[in-house]
């Protein structure tokens, strides 16, 4: 995993809140702000940025379906083709 081992120490303020520092955020792709996902696992807070959690699930899925024929793009456009016929019918 790039940067795996970088860190830095910071303090939960009296109110709960973390911050992250610029550095980190950096490295995954937050200087912004945006949705992240957080997880104990093993003894330990994990924080996952939702875009890669969504690029995982995508890898897994093309490996899943590879050499099937099937994939998200087909399933899209299978739907929107009844979804089309339905409303051409109605």
């Amino acid at each position: 995993m790039p940067g795996s081992g970088s860190g830095a120490l910071t303090r939960v303020s009296d109110s709960g809140k973390l911050n992250l520092p610029s550095h980190l955020r950096k490295m995954v792709g937050l200087e912004k702000g945006g949705p992240v996902m957080i997880r104990f696992e093993n003894g330990e807070l994990r924080i996952r940025t939702v875009r890669s959690i969504l690029e995982e699930l995508q890898r897994e899925a093309q490996a899943l379906f590879a050499g099937s024929g099937e994939s998200v793009n087909k399933f899209l456009a299978d739907r929107r083709a009844e979804a089309a016929a339905e409303e051409n019918e109605g």
